[in-house]
C-alpha cells in the first residue's frame, strides 16, 4: 500500500476516519460525485468513519441492483 501513498494501517477500526478528498483521489472520482452517489448531498462533512462509509456504500449497492 505504500506505493499508493497510503499509511500502513493493519486493521481499520469502526472509528477510523476516511477523508472524502482522499477517497476521491484514490478512486479517481470527484468528491461531488461520491457525495451524490452515496446520498451525502446535504451533508457538509468531508470526513466519515469507516463504519459510516461501509453503510453508505452498502445502501448504494442495494439500491443499484
Amino acid at each position: 500500500m505504500e506505493a499508493l501513498g497510503l499509511q500502513d494501517v493493519s486493521e481499520p477500526t469502526a472509528e477510523t476516519v476516511v477523508s472524502l478528498g482522499a477517497l476521491a483521489e484514490l478512486t479517481g472520482f470527484p468528491v461531488d460525485y461520491i457525495k451524490r452517489e452515496l446520498l451525502l448531498d446535504g451533508e457538509i462533512e468531508e470526513e466519515m468513519t469507516i463504519e459510516e462509509l461501509r453503510k453508505k456504500v452498502l445502501a448504494y449497492l442495494d439500491s443499484s441492483f
